[in-house]
């Protein structure tokens, strides 16, 4: 059985969780005698392999390509996004690798670059279509229903109008995967995807190693790994730890652009918060006792807390999106307000207050790991592709 993979960005383009669990998938599919095969979009035409997957490249074909999308002006963005409604140079180059490579399935994942209409291609192929749920690019044009430092679901006319031609085009997918309970009921809530089977997977991690054991110490190291953004909730996790200057507080992740980056260090330059740049997420959980996701978006399902969970780091997690739905509170970590500096400081104090909760709570991260590791997650996955394939070629809609 041949899966190809799509995604709008994959390795080493790669931006956020997103791609790494893309990559994930992809690269263990051959453990199981599936045959992965990546589609993605670049600044370049190209063929290439990388872990020993065939990686198509197709040159992204709109006014700019959407890796570099946070420096671009937004007059620019409105074009941009009504060329990716429905890109046809795009969909034709497809539509020659589908030719060429002849997939069982076609898995498709962000499609922002590529635009929903390679889903009408490929059931014109009548290739059996599953689609993994990642971020909210096709409700929202920014894909992260947030605007104005707050969380945003109203609809202005642009909005409603690339909503209504994407929910038009939900009709194909015979499979749609959400990569936790909260993406896929937005999703079902603006009503799409209403001819697909729903089904719910968490995200893998990278690695099937189950790494450290905690160390019994007074003095506790918070930390937050990710990109620096507003919507990530950087600001609100600076303030609030300068403001109650209650711990050592270590950022780890780079600017969603470089001026904003310096702004924060400026802003918030204090000697309890150490800002180290990017570095690999494993140097960066070897460095911290808790991980704090102070996320102000819907975030699906943040990488980051499964793999401190791999490290037997308890986490301290915003009440919002699919973050709830992976902290056991009291067990694996605390779910926080964060409208409420007030609440995460309070989350703060209950393990300084008590050091030995992260030896007690470690044991429950270990185990918590084991749901995402890629085993697990890769034979959900092709139990779909087996149905699909055992039902054979799938009709258009």
């Amino acid at each position: 059985m041949k899966v190809m993979i799509i995604n709008s960005l994959y390795y080493p383009n790669i931006i956020g969780g997103a791609e790494k669990s893309t990559q994930v998938l992809a690269e263990n599919l051959g453990r199981f005698g599936v045959e992965p095969v990546v589609v993605t979009i670049s600044d370049m035409e190209k063929t290439d392999y990388v872990n020993g997957v065939r990686v198509h490249y197709i040159h992204h074909s709109n006014i700019y390509w959407s890796y570099y999308s946070k420096t671009q002006k937004p007059w620019l963005k409105i074009f941009w996004h009504l060329l990716s409604l429905y890109n046809i140079v795009i969909s034709k180059k497809l539509a020659d690798i589908i030719r060429s490579e002849e997939p069982d399935i076609v898995h498709t994942n962000n499609l922002s670059e590529f635009s929903v209409g390679i889903w009408k291609v490929i059931k014109k192929n009548k290739i059996p279509l599953v689609h993994t749920l990642r971020d909210y690019s096709l409700i929202c044009p920014r894909a992260i229903l947030f605007k104005k430092n707050n969380v945003c679901r109203k609809k202005n006319p642009l909005c409603r109008m690339i909503l209504n031609f994407r929910k038009f085009f939900s009709k194909y997918p015979d499979a749609v995967v959400g990569n936790s309970h909260f993406i896929i009921n937005e999703h079902l809530r603006e009503g799409y995807f209403k001819n697909s089977r729903k089904y719910v997977i968490y995200s893998a991690l990278e690695s099937s190693r189950i790494n450290r054991a905690p160390v019994d110490k007074k003095d506790i190291e918070f930390g937050y790994i990710g990109q620096l953004s507003q919507h990530k909730g950087i600001e609100f996790l600076l303030n609030t730890f300068k403001e109650s200057n209650i711990a050592d507080l270590h950022i780890f992740g780079k600017g969603i652009t470089e001026a904003y980056e310096d702004y924060l260090k400026n802003k918030y330059k204090s000697g309890r918060i150490f800002f180290h740049g990017f570095v690999k997420t494993e140097e960066a959980l070897n460095k911290i006792d808790i991980l704090v996701v102070p996320s102000l978006w819907f975030d699906p399902l943040p990488r980051v807390i499964f793999e401190a969970y791999s490290y037997g780091i308890p986490v301290i997690g915003s009440n919002r999106g699919g973050t709830p739905e992976i902290i056991d509170e009291g067990k694996t970590g605390f779910i926080f307000n964060p409208e409420s500096g007030e609440d995460l400081v309070s989350k703060v104090q209950l393990f300084q207050n008590n050091p030995e909760t992260i030896i007690e709570m470690s044991a429950y991260c270990i185990k918590k790991a084991e749901g995402f590791l890629p085993d697990k997650v890769l034979k959900e996955y092709i139990d779909i592709y087996k149905y699909y394939y055992k039902k054979g070629n799938t009709p258009i809609v």
